[in-house]
């Protein structure tokens, strides 16, 4: 596994066995990265004026793809202890990352909300929808957040009443859903 582009590709990364993460393929990391560029400029942004947020990080590659692009700042959540351990070891010596050892669940107060939020929940376990509504109550995403969920092939997620889906992609295992918080009638 490595960083595929920017001012890091190349770089190897460190994973934990596929029973704990699941990492992103290569190609469908290339065209998620593609889709999220597309979408920064038809937003009038660069990657320099994005928050993003990475959920259920697992080693926290797209995190890291993201800063690779140039992201303002990362912020990784992710609650398994030998999965926080690579999030160390590949963000080790980067600029500006945030390493949030948290539940997903209870994620704390933000700041400000994140320009892109990304999540890779495990499996069959549906935390989607709850991990969603934590970040909408505890301020981390708002109707200008784009949201992207990563879920295996043809696994739909449950979302909260309040999201509306907007895009899916399919590359190979991967679906990325792209979600909006629904407006307000």
């Amino acid at each position: 596994m490595r960083i595929i582009g920017g001012t890091y590709r190349g770089k190897k990364l460190s994973a934990a066995d596929e029973t704990i993460t699941r990492p992103t393929a290569d190609r469908a990391k290339e065209a998620l990265f593609n889709i999220l560029s597309h979408y920064l400029l038809t937003q009038g942004k660069l990657w320099e004026d994005v928050l993003f947020a990475d959920v259920f990080a697992g080693s926290g590659s797209i995190g890291i793809e993201a800063l690779s692009r140039g992201a303002d700042h990362v912020f990784f959540f992710e609650n398994n202890h030998m999965a926080r351990g690579h999030i160390e070891l590949n963000t080790r010596g980067l600029p500006e990352r945030f390493v949030l050892f948290t539940n997903a669940l209870i994620p704390p107060p933000a700041a400000q909300s994140v320009d892109i939020y990304f999540s890779d929940a495990p499996y069959g376990q549906n935390l989607t929808e709850k991990a969603l509504t934590a970040f909408y109550k505890n301020g981390w995403i708002n109707y200008a957040t784009l949201i992207v969920l990563e879920t295996q092939s043809g696994e739909n997620p449950v979302l909260p009443d309040d999201f509306e889906l907007t895009r899916q992609c399919t590359y190979g295992r991967n679906m990325f859903s792209f979600v909006k918080i629904r407006e307000a009638k």
